[in-house]
């Protein structure tokens, strides 16, 4: 009997620090996906901020009636290629791809439609879905204009 109540003792001991090192292996591979879901996360944001910053450059620059800088928006073009591609959604690179062979393959109003697509699928991939904006919503902030935007639609 006294030998039983020491292997107890000692089963105790050895299955209590298994037990400790098995949550602390838990806690920390659970505290590596939240850094790497969060450094993925920032690249995504930012990789979107760019394109969305590099789309509104050019469509200030139209306003303003001034020249495009053709070579800088071509090189934050394909920075954006390898962005989507490496951190965005499937949806939104889908919907990327789209867009870019909208722009050799229609016209203005169709790119403008896919483009208003891809957009939204950013908006929706960085808000886990739950955005309530519709391609309308998103095309009166760019033409400030209800009848623009109605012709944009047409």
């Amino acid at each position: 009997m006294e030998m039983s109540k020491e292997v107890l003792e000692i089963l105790s001991v050895v299955l209590s620090a298994l037990l400790i090192v098995l949550g602390w292996m838990y806690t920390r591979r659970t505290e590596e996906l939240k850094i790497m879901r969060s450094q993925l996360s920032e690249r995504k944001h930012k990789a979107y901020a760019d394109l969305v910053a590099t789309f509104y450059t050019a469509f200030k620059d139209t306003k303003s009636h001034k020249q495009t800088d053709i070579k800088a928006a071509m090189s934050k073009m394909m920075d954006a290629k390898r962005d989507i591609f490496m951190y965005g959604s499937d949806k939104v690179f889908k919907a990327f791809n789209k867009w870019l062979l909208s722009t050799t393959n229609s016209n203005g109003k169709a790119q403008f439609a896919v483009f208003l697509d891809f957009v939204l699928e950013m908006r929706k991939d960085l808000c886990n879905n739950k955005t309530k904006l519709t391609k309308h919503d998103i095309l009166l902030n760019l033409t400030q204009s209800e009848d623009e935007a109605k012709k944009l639609f047409e």
